[in-house]
């Protein structure tokens, strides 16, 4: 029931400005009319989520690490940058649909450290498929 109330607030055009598209830009503006998605996505009141701090931490570690060792850009093809069609897939949980990058270490030592992780931690199939 939260679930469906937090998306219609989220994709909510009288509350947000073209709300499906892709503008992280809307929120660096301290005068913006909209909402900081912060203060309703993990519920409200005595109902507010409690790993609400572990997970944006977890999620702001995991971003930070990936940028420090990995170069993301657009992918090149015939030499001209692809723009990539972001599209969502539906339902209350929503994932991006699989699109076009460029995903490379930025040198041969960030490399080197990212095989590493490899030696300690192999990679290992998940028990999803059962679930």
């Amino acid at each position: 029931m939260f679930d469906i109330v937090i998306r219609g607030i989220a994709h909510d055009p009288n509350v947000f400005h073209d709300p499906s598209a892709f503008k992280p830009e809307r929120f660096l503006d301290l005068e913006s009319r909209e909402p900081d998605p912060d203060s309703f996505v993990f519920g409200f009141g005595r109902r507010k989520c409690p790993g609400r701090v572990l997970a944006d931490t977890s999620v702001y570690l995991t971003i930070a690490q990936s940028l420090a060792v990995f170069d993301i850009r657009k992918e090149v093809e015939n030499g001209k940058e692809v723009e990539p069609i972001v599209e969502f897939t539906p339902g209350t949980i929503s994932h991006p649909e699989p699109f076009k990058t460029s995903i490379k270490p930025r040198s041969s030592e960030h490399e080197a450290l990212i095989r590493s992780v490899l030696v300690d931690h192999p990679w290992e199939e998940s028990d999803a498929k059962f679930l």
